[in-house]
């Protein structure tokens, strides 16, 4: 695994390299475009939202002995084309960070990743970053009715009909219960609204432990998480695409629909607090998109990437993560 070094003077980051780096990272992600097909009559209505700054990071102290080879990563905001735009504001690293890099996985993914090669006795390791993030209102489209559900969906878009952790996409219990909801459906998109308000209006929320989409729908119950992982499970027995949004401390359901001429576009639904269906004014920034990712930390998938860190010499070190909101 290959990482940007940074040259170092005895107690920081080489000032002249480190915005160099900075500067060439400021925008993460692809060059930002316009949304695909974002005057048509079909697609999301996007309004600027709030600008918000969130730090994200690792801090590391060897209390009573030397730690080595630390290896952390995490999940960062990434842009989105006419949804979310992301830049760094802010990073700060103390001398112990040599390598610091962003990986870019597939599905929704991007991290931070950072080595450490040691931390003396006494001493804090510090990398933080803060991103300036600018999500987007989203408002439904002028004209819903006229949105399709095909077979013809892009090859990364069919991959959000497949089964993720504690999502069922291929279930029959599932698939009977939604096309029992779904049976006077008039358009493709009625047919998602009438699963998303059966859900809403039948399976209780109720704090408690996660459970998969099937327990879910049969329990009748459950926390915010398990009703999204049950729309999707739902969506996607009907061969309809759809995914989890994670957000800090929350996750929401997007579906896709196809416009007459082939354009295909995600829509944001909300299954827990108020109604929210094809649209959202949220500000907090989208971390993943997605609940089946792959990373080579793990053996198998991950329903969500959460921080990684490993150190593989000398003592225990004390840790703490660091996802929060900021003021700039």
């Amino acid at each position: 695994m290959e990482f940007t070094g940074f040259n170092r003077s005895e107690k920081s980051i080489n000032r002249r390299q480190f915005n160099g780096i900075a500067a060439s990272l400021a925008l993460l992600g692809s060059t930002t475009v316009r949304a695909q097909d974002a005057g048509s009559e079909f697609a999301p209505i996007y309004q600027p939202g709030t600008v918000r700054h969130y730090k994200i990071g690792l801090t590391l102290r060897a209390p009573n002995a030397y730690c080595a080879n630390v290896y952390f990563t995490a999940n960062v905001p990434a842009n989105w084309p006419g949804e979310q735009t992301v830049k760094v504001a802010n990073e700060q690293f103390t001398r112990h960070v040599t390598q610091y890099k962003y990986r870019d996985g597939l599905h929704g993914l991007k991290q931070m990743l950072v080595f450490i090669p040691q931390v003396p006795a006494g001493q804090t390791a510090m990398a933080h970053v803060t991103f300036e993030v600018m999500k987007n209102n989203v408002q439904q489209p002028a004209n819903v009715a006229g949105l399709t559900i095909t077979t013809t969906l892009p090859r990364p878009v069919r991959y959000f009909l497949g089964v993720s952790p504690l999502i069922e996409s291929r279930n029959a219990v599932i698939l009977k219960k939604a096309n029992e909801i779904t049976q006077d459906a008039t358009s493709a998109w009625n047919r998602v609204e009438l699963v998303y308000d059966w859900i809403r209006e039948n399976i209780m929320y109720q704090n408690g432990n996660r459970n998969s989409a099937l327990k879910t729908l049969q329990a009748g119950f459950g926390e915010k998480e398990s009703l999204t992982s049950l729309f999707i499970a739902m969506c996607r027995n009907l061969k309809i695409p759809a995914r989890t949004v994670w957000v800090p401390d929350h996750n929401y359901a997007e579906f896709y629909l196809q416009a007459p001429n082939g354009t295909g576009h995600w829509f944001p639904c909300e299954l827990s607090g108020r109604r929210s269906f094809g649209e959202l004014a949220d500000n907090k920034p989208m971390l993943l998109r997605g609940d089946n990712f792959r990373v080579p930390e793990k053996q198998t998938p991950q329903r969500y990437v959460a921080e990684h860190l490993k150190a593989s010499g000398g003592a225990k070190p004390q840790v703490q993560f660091v996802r929060e909101y900021i003021q700039i």
